[in-house]
């Protein structure tokens, strides 16, 4: 990047690059998003995501959501160097 060797660069990763700041990703066992929505009593874990169950209970949702709400996490190495990217105008996806 520093000598500009780089011209396109295209990056593929999951929800991974978030779990060292502490987000979880969606389907550890024991540490998984999925796994631990058994306090919201959802017909499915799906259902937190389900527009439809939303708009007949919203609560859940918002309910889960302060939680990971932006600002309660700091960002990693990966994001860091995701950004580094795109501010050198090489990130294509």
């Amino acid at each position: 990047i520093k000598e500009k060797g780089c011209k396109r660069v295209v990056v593929m990763c999951g929800a991974g690059i978030s779990t060292s700041a502490g987000i979880p990703d969606f389907r550890s066992p024991g540490t998984g998003l999925y796994d631990n929505l058994q306090r919201f009593n959802l017909p499915s874990p799906d259902s937190m995501f389900d527009i439809d169950y939303f708009r007949c209970n919203p609560a859940p949702f918002y309910e889960l959501i302060k939680e990971l709400w932006p600002g309660h996490f700091a960002p990693t190495p990966a994001h860091f160097f995701l950004k580094l990217l795109h501010d050198n105008n090489i990130l294509l996806r």
